[in-house]
C-alpha cells in the first residue's frame, strides 16, 4: 500500500517501541498505571482527572505528581500532556522543546543535533538525559510536579 520500504520502517519502529515499553514497564511496574487511550481526547482527560483526583483524596500530604506520557508518534501525547499540565498545575516538560532551547544557546549541541537529524539517528542519550535531568531538578518541577511528554524513547 505504501511501499515495501515504508512498511519495513513502520514494522521496525513498532517493534522498537514494544521492546522499549517492555523495559520501561519492567523497571517501573509498581509506579505505572496503563491507560488505553483509543478514545476521544475529552474522555481521556476526564478519566485521567478522576484517577489523579482519587489518588490524592486520603488527606495525607500530597506529593507533587510525576507523570510520564508515552505513546507512538501521532497518538496525541503532547496534547494530553499539555491538558494535564494545565488542569493540575504541573509543569509540562517536553524534551523536544528543551533540545530546541539548548540548541539555540549552545552551538556545539546545535551541530550534534543537526548531524544526527540529517543521518536519521536519535539525539545522543547523554545530551537528552542531561537536559531532562536538569529540567526536572528545577524548583518549579520539584514543588508543583511535572508531566514528561514522550520520554524516554529508548532503554537507556
Amino acid at each position: 500500500m505504501y511501499g515495501k520500504e515504508l512498511q519495513q520502517a513502520a514494522i521496525q519502529v513498532s517493534s522498537e517501541y514494544d521492546m522499549n515499553m517492555r523495559a520501561v514497564n519492567e523497571s517501573f511496574k509498581q509506579f505505572i498505571f496503563e491507560y488505553d487511550a483509543d478514545r476521544p481526547h475529552p474522555d481521556i482527560s476526564a478519566d485521567l482527572f478522576k484517577m489523579l483526583k482519587l489518588r490524592f483524596q486520603n488527606g495525607a500530604p500530597r506529593r507533587p505528581p510525576k507523570i510520564v506520557v508515552i505513546g507512538p508518534p501521532g497518538s496525541g501525547r503532547s496534547l494530553q500532556s499539555k491538558l494535564l499540565a494545565d488542569t493540575f498545575g504541573v509543569v509540562h516538560v517536553s524534551p523536544e522543546e528543551l533540545l530546541k532551547a539548548e540548541a539555540e544557546k549552545n552551538p556545539g549541541v546545535k551541530l550534534k543535533v543537526k548531524a544526527t537529524q540529517e543521518s536519521g539517528d536519535r539525539v545522543p542519550d547523554d545530551i537528552m538525559l542531561r537536559l531532562v535531568d536538569t529540567r526536572l531538578k528545577k524548583s518549579d518541577c520539584r514543588v508543583n510536579g511535572w508531566v514528561l511528554d514522550g520520554f524516554p524513547e529508548n532503554e537507556a
